[in-house]
């Protein structure tokens, strides 16, 4: 997000090719559009090009675009390579055209966070950041929450914020203070290497930025760290044009929070997500958990389903359970297991027979959880209660509140959820889950133990 203090008469395409589009800042705080050039330039030499680039002194990373990062002399030369396509295109009249927030692309697929890790996606807030350090917690966790609508979840590992530097291999990005840049922050794309996993917050941030907050900045930036482009790249902007290396993922959007105001952007007010933004983030990281169901934990751990509807199905994988997947019996959450459900209770397999699924969900839901009943071994209620006061004292014996406590908060807190698993422990006496997926990754360790640890002879628990 680039700070900007005069609007140009440059043509856009070579602004944003010499990183000089961004969010302008102007006397009264309110962004300009820029203007839409109808002339046509000579296209840039490579020298030409990389002269008019900003490139961070203390790095040496390019930034394009205002707040986007180019690795090295060779990204910069590929960039130049998407810019100078453009621009031939344009000269035979052969303007890009898009079907119906977009996707960043690497080697022709989506620059995304793979489900195991997407969930438990960890930072550190450098204590540099001196006077202003709670100011950016603070809007970090306003910055995520709105992310999080969606099954992404960013973790902040406080523990980790006096040594919060690129080399801190403890988490997946930092967030340090920098001076005397082009913007105001900057990103990374999840493909980045981990050096390079870094969200840069420039002084002027916490100057007068309106109509822009810090966390409206921040939710912008952590777009870009699950993998979102700059909306306004869309020919439909007509302007700022970027390179065709991205993805739809919905209609175009000119108020999405990854749309530039002064791109043609509709946007005036703070930085904030639109259903749109909400609605593409759905599409590339499924939907929030249910009682029943986790509709990511279904699809992506059934290879036939993720061979049938793709890593990203989840409306078909959700209609696959509804209809087939709870007649065949599919275990469809870590803390219900329909088959384990039926068979732990005498009265249920009396009542509706030994392999009435259906009928096992339904009671599951309509009575089983209200009456405490256990959903799978993984999870216990009356376990999870007994074992932590603070949840007894706030909920009682509401068991639903109980269940719903640990699949949204519990499990990420690495909370035992019953006496036959301790995330934690398998965590820690498992060396090669915590280094494939992070030392505090407890969704992706469970599941692990569930579909491999289990059958390997792991212990679970002590």
């Amino acid at each position: 997000m680039r700070q900007s203090s005069n609007p140009s008469s440059r043509n856009a395409r070579l602004l944003w090719a010499a990183g000089l589009v961004s969010l302008g800042m102007v006397g009264c705080g309110e962004a300009r559009e820029a203007p839409v050039s109808e002339s046509r330039e000579p296209v840039l030499t490579y020298e030409e090009f990389r002269a008019q680039a900003w490139q961070e002194p203390d790095t040496g990373i390019y930034v394009v675009d205002g707040d986007t990062p180019v690795l090295g002399e060779d990204g910069l030369r590929e960039v130049y390579r998407d810019y100078v396509r453009s621009a031939r295109a344009e000269e035979s009249d052969l303007g890009t055209q898009r079907a119906p927030l977009i996707v960043n692309r690497v080697n022709n697929a989506d620059d995304r966070w793979d489900y195991r890790r997407q969930r438990n996606i960890t930072y550190c807030v450098s204590t540099a950041f001196g006077s202003n350090y709670n100011a950016v917690v603070q809007a970090m966790n306003q910055a995520t929450s709105a992310w999080q609508q969606v099954n992404v979840r960013f973790q902040h590992r406080s523990d980790q914020d006096g040594a919060c530097t690129a080399t801190n291999t403890n988490v997946v990005f930092d967030v340090r203070p920098v001076s005397g840049q082009s913007y105001l922050a900057r990103a990374f794309f999840p493909s980045y290497p981990r050096a390079s996993s870094n969200v840069l917050i420039d002084a002027s941030s916490f100057g007068n930025t309106a109509p822009w907050t810090l966390a409206g900045i921040l939710r912008h930036e952590l777009g870009h760290t699950l993998g979102f482009r700059h909306e306004h790249t869309r020919p439909e902007a007509r302007t700022c044009f970027e390179d065709n290396n991205w993805r739809a993922l919905t209609a175009y959007d000119a108020a999405s929070v990854m749309h530039y105001p002064q791109c043609n952007g509709s946007n005036r007010g703070d930085l904030n997500l639109t259903g749109s933004d909400v609605n593409g983030a759905y599409s590339l990281y499924g939907p929030l958990n249910d009682r029943d169901v986790d509709v990511a934990f279904y699809l992506l751990n059934q290879t036939d389903l993720a061979n049938a509807f793709g890593t990203t199905g989840w409306d078909a994988a959700r209609n696959h359970w509804l209809n087939s997947g709870i007649p065949e019996g599919r275990r469809s959450a870590a803390w219900f297991d329909v088959r384990f459900y039926l068979s732990s209770y005498g009265d249920l397999v009396n009542a509706f027979g030994a392999t009435n699924w259906p009928a096992a969900r339904s009671h599951w839901l309509n009575a089983g959880i209200n009456e405490g009943r256990r959903g799978s071994l993984e999870f216990d209620v009356q376990y999870y209660l007994a074992t932590n006061p603070d949840l007894r004292a706030a909920f009682g014996t509401n068991y639903g509140a109980a269940l719903d406590h640990w699949r949204t908060q519990g499990l990420y807190e690495g909370r035992r959820g019953s006496a036959d698993f301790d995330v934690q422990y398998y965590l820690a006496t498992n060396p090669d889950v915590a280094a494939a997926w992070g030392a505090t990754n407890y969704p992706a360790a469970l599941e692990h133990w569930i579909f491999h640890g289990r059958a390997e002879g792991r212990r679970g628990a002590p």
